[in-house]
Order: C-alpha cells, then sequence, then structure tokens
C-alpha cells in the first residue's frame, strides 16, 4: 500500500521538465509513469543484486577481484566468458581501472575500451562490472536498455556504441532532476526490501519495461 501511495503522490506532481541532454530520452516513455504499474518479483536476479554488490564493497581491487567479479555478473548473462589478457594488458591494469573507477567515478573512452577488449570484448559486461564497482557512477547496459532508451532494434555493433553509452548515462543523471525522482526511488528501494544506487533504481525500472520483456510476457 505505500509504495502505491508513493505512484499516486508522483502522478499529481508535475513540474517543467529538465531540459535532457540525451536524445534517446525524447523517444522513452516516461519511466516516472510506468514504475507504480511495474513488477518486482523476487527472481534470483533481484535477490542476488545485494550479495554480489557486497562482494565489491572494498577499495582496492586486485587482478583476483577482476576475474571473480567478471564470472559473477556474467552468471546474470547467457553467454560464456571469455577473458582476453595480452597485447600489454593484463587483469592487474583491469584491476587499476576498476579501482580508479570506484574513487573517481569516472574513466576514459580509452579506459572502457581497455576494460572490453580484456572483459569479453563486450562493453555489456564491462558496464556490469563497472556498476557493482562504482555503482553510484556507472549503470548497467545491455540490449534491453538500449531498446528501452532508443526505441530501434539493438544489433551488436549499436549496443558496444561507447558514445551511446555515455548518452544512457547522461540521461539517467538528467532524469535524477525530475521532481519526482525521489518518491520514485523510495517506492523502488520499497519494493526491492533493500536500498539501490540512484542509477540502479532508474535502470531496474527501464530493464523490467524493455520492449523485448513486455513482448515475451503477453506471449
Amino acid at each position: 500500500m505505500e509504495a502505491r501511495s508513493h505512484g499516486d503522490s508522483r502522478r499529481r506532481l508535475r513540474s517543467n521538465p529538465p531540459v535532457f541532454s540525451s536524445p534517446g530520452y525524447r523517444f522513452m516513455k516516461d519511466i516516472f509513469e510506468l514504475e507504480p504499474n511495474t513488477r518486482i518479483q523476487q527472481t534470483s536476479y533481484i535477490l542476488s543484486y545485494p550479495h554480489l554488490l557486497s562482494y565489491f564493497s572494498k577499495d582496492l581491487f586486485d587482478a583476483a577481484d577482476v576475474v571473480r567479479g567478471a564470472h559473477m555478473v556474467y552468471g546474470w548473462m547467457p553467454t560464456v566468458l571469455n577473458l582476453y589478457p595480452g597485447g600489454g594488458v593484463g587483469l592487474d591494469e583491469a584491476a587499476d581501472l576498476l579501482t580508479h573507477a570506484r574513487k573517481t567515478g569516472m574513466l576514459s573512452d580509452r579506459d572502457l575500451l581497455t576494460l572490453k577488449r580484456i572483459i569479453n570484448n563486450s562493453l555489456v559486461g564491462v558496464s556490469k562490472l563497472l556498476h557493482f564497482a562504482a555503482p553510484n557512477h556507472f549503470a548497467i547496459w545491455d540490449s534491453n536498455i538500449y531498446e528501452f532508451v532508443f526505441q530501434e532494434k539493438a544489433h551488436g555493433y549499436r549496443v558496444d556504441n561507447i558514445d551511446k553509452y555515455h548518452q544512457y548515462l547522461r540521461t539517467l543523471t538528467d532524469l535524477q532532476a525530475d521532481c519526482r525522482f525521489s518518491l520514485f526511488h523510495q517506492s523502488v528501494n520499497a519494493r526491492l526490501g533493500y536500498e539501490v544506487s540512484k542509477f540502479r533504481a532508474l535502470e531496474l525500472v527501464m530493464f523490467l519495461n524493455a520492449p523485448k520483456r513486455q513482448a515475451a510476457a503477453v506471449r
């Protein structure tokens, strides 16, 4: 009942929308209107999240953390993980980049490409690893999120585009400026039964309302 009252309050809140920097937002459904009717079930995906997050609650990462962490996040994915250290880039460097991301909340495009080459050559895998290392600064990114934000087919070359990932992160930052966001975040936390970062709350509702997932639900 409490979550439902939050939703009712949000529907009454209206203000001038913020200026969104991501072109993807122009085509997105209103996430604040979607949240009250989004089903958050206690699946293994939901139940495992805080336990995975707790593993990364350290200030310094080493090569073993990269290997273990990558295998943990790939447990959520229908893809076999391959690690590709080599060519002057190794697991120790990947660990340094994770540590830097946790401490500063920032990585350059070159850093992202370095991690991508090591972690299955996949920006999706990298985004998940970075999210657990720095959940307040990086968000999970995959084909479901891509199609929700950009409303177009999530071909591999599109999902692997770092510029699109940056647009998505800017969209998430912009959405936090909406006057409805605070109640939205509280409602997601209450329904999950544990607290998540602002990025995770937004990403989760996008994921659960992604076009492919909605189409599968009505089959």
